[in-house]
């Protein structure tokens, strides 16, 4: 998820993919209850997003990074607030400053569940960027982006012995940045690499698809927003950049059309409207439809998307200069 110009980019075919196979992922993994799926979905979807996100980064004004942030954070939280209270999950007279305003910016735990599902992605992705070129004083950081990942991985696998991020941040949600450092710089090495999936030999392939089958099961990770990742950082590191290389491959594989461009470009779409989406279908269609929900919403996601790139595209991140 980058905020960019709404000027016309350079598109490369399987990062539309690999970012349109991850969101969707994320949206099934939000919602299914089928426990062995969600611990392969863990083991690397965010992490991926992440190291996209390196992948694509271009410095903006950190002016242009906020509202491009916080103007979707806005609006599909009140989206969300919206349809809790049509469908009855909130009530309209629970509605009240300064409780309504920390759950549409939730930014830190112990503020009660957010609006907008997956909204610490945000918070952790404003933290980079900003890190590494956005406010511009800090922009220097990114010549050192490998010592700075090497020791955020050291960290993050002696953290428990150490001081929790949790206790270091003081609960902000914005502390997620540290273990998501390491992939979004990743994204950098990538980039700087010039690297491409053709590149990755089939032993390799096969090696990490072997990775993909055993490692989740064991591991159980649940994800860096529960800051669990099973038995180790290290392992869980290991194993998510792995699978992300296989998503890159499997992606390059696959041809490019206009759905999966459309999604790519409209994750932020899909990360504030699929839990709307998929809570109002729940109460509209049949019990024996729910493991196809996420399916439905993605489509749906799709018509939004080319709503809003049309009529709105800075709920898309975009920002006109």
């Amino acid at each position: 998820m980058e905020p960019s110009s709404s000027n016309t980019v350079h598109r490369i075919a399987y990062i539309d993919t690999a970012k349109a196979i991850c969101i969707f992922l994320m949206v099934v993994g939000h919602w299914t209850n089928i426990e062995w799926l969600r611990v392969y979905i863990y083991s690397f979807h965010m992490p991926t997003m992440f190291v996209i996100s390196g992948f694509l980064y271009k410095p903006h004004s950190w002016k242009n990074t906020i509202v491009a942030f916080s103007t979707p954070l806005l609006c599909f939280s009140l989206l969300s607030l919206g349809v809790k209270i049509i469908i009855g999950e909130m009530s309209p007279y629970s509605i009240s400053f300064p409780k309504t305003f920390f759950l549409i910016f939730h930014y830190r735990y112990g503020l009660g569940e957010s609006l907008m599902t997956g909204d610490w992605f945000l918070w952790a992705l404003i933290a980079l960027r900003f890190m590494f070129g956005d406010i511009s004083w800090m922009s220097g950081l990114k010549k050192y982006y490998i010592p700075i990942a090497i020791f955020s991985i050291i960290y993050m696998t002696l953290e428990s012995r150490l001081i929790s991020i949790d206790t270091i941040f003081r609960g902000y949600i914005i502390g997620r940045a540290i273990p998501c450092l390491p992939f979004f710089c990743f994204g950098f090495w990538l980039k700087n690499k010039q690297w491409e999936p053709k590149k990755l030999p089939l032993t390799i392939i096969i090696l990490i698809f072997a990775v993909f089958l055993t490692v989740p099961p064991v591991n159980k990770a649940t994800g860096i927003i529960d800051n669990g990742y099973g038995y180790s950082y290290i392992i869980f590191f290991i194993c998510a950049i792995a699978i992300s290389l296989l998503i890159f491959w499997i992606s390059n594989k696959i041809p490019p059309n206009k759905f999966i461009v459309t999604i790519s470009k409209g994750t932020f779409v899909v990360l504030g409207t699929h839990m709307p989406i998929l809570l109002i279908l729940n109460k509209l269609l049949p019990p024996k439809t729910e493991q196809i929900l996420p399916f439905i919403t993605i489509v749906l996601c799709y018509y939004i998307i080319i709503f809003c790139e049309k009529y709105c595209p800075i709920l898309l991140g975009k920002i006109k200069h």
